[in-house]
């Protein structure tokens, strides 16, 4: 190689490097719909469940940064840090304490301590939901440590793998409360959509995310949040070669019905006196 080619190539060092590393970061995890799915989170001590990702500098139309998920068991009252925005916290059905780590009932938990941290988001990734209807989804949410002011999520979806995440309709948000005392139990809001809500995300032929964010644009909104059994389900939606076969189907049964009554009225109608027949007398 010539000393052209040579410095081209070193030229070329830093774009390919750069290249690289983009092509490094890990893309949201996607999983098939199923009929009827569930998350508990009581396995986050071995990771992130399939199809779910947690993010920072999430945007309107973007997921952000991937965290790096601990999987640690992380105290209730423990506070935010660069490797704790997001946490294994216990679950919904715990008896509350500050200090409380430990359980085998767990909860996805999230608490921001700086502007990426806040603006960041939850998400739970499809990779299509075609042919699928979904007829009802619910989670339960609550606050795990009060900072003192309230902070709102927002429920979301994103139909394809760009555009502008959108609320459900009826818009579906949780604003955080104050913790209970010790030995208290927490407040726990369990909140479901409908399959009318949900018809937005149903049959759709490319990816479909759903997300819990952040609404908090200024200030210092680090309020806590965490997730706990979450689940769907959903229906075959028939292809129209089923339609049609059922149409044709139905057409079937409709003219077998309707010789079989021609037939009856022909049996039972009184015959007609023959014009030939002798008058009575």
């Amino acid at each position: 190689m010539g000393v052209n080619g040579s410095t081209r190539m070193n030229a070329l060092r830093p774009f390919v490097l750069a290249s690289s590393i983009a092509l490094a970061v890990p893309a949201a995890a996607q999983v098939s719909v199923v009929s009827n799915y569930s998350q508990d989170f009581n396995s986050l001590g071995s990771g992130l469940p399939a199809g779910w990702g947690v993010w920072t500098s999430s945007s309107s139309t973007s997921n952000g940064l991937a965290f790096n998920w601990s999987t640690t068991q992380i105290a209730n009252d423990a506070s935010a840090g660069a490797t704790t925005y997001f946490r294994n916290l216990p679950g919904a059905s715990q008896t509350w304490s500050a200090g409380l780590s430990a359980g085998s009932d767990r909860a996805l938990g999230w608490r921001a301590g700086d502007l990426a941290s806040r603006n960041g988001s939850i998400t739970f990734t499809l990779s299509n939901t075609t042919g699928w209807s979904f007829d009802n989804l619910s989670f339960q949410v609550f606050t795990p440590n009060s900072s003192g002011s309230t902070a709102s999520f927002q429920f979301q979806y994103q139909a394809g793998t760009s555009g502008t995440f959108t609320n459900f309709s009826p818009t579906v948000s949780y604003t955080t409360v104050a913790t209970p005392a010790a030995g208290v139990a927490l407040s726990v809001i369990s909140i479901s959509l409908t399959s009318s809500q949900l018809s937005a995300i149903s049959n759709q032929s490319g990816q479909v995310t759903l997300r819990f964010d952040n609404t908090a644009t200024s200030g210092t909104s680090w309020n806590s949040l965490a997730l706990d059994n979450f689940s769907y389900g959903a229906s075959a939606v028939p292809e129209p070669s089923t339609y049609a076969a059922i149409a044709g189907a139905v057409a079937l049964c409709g003219a077998a019905w309707h010789r079989r009554r021609q037939r009856q009225l022909a049996i039972f109608q009184p015959a007609k006196p023959s014009p030939y027949s002798p008058e009575p007398p």
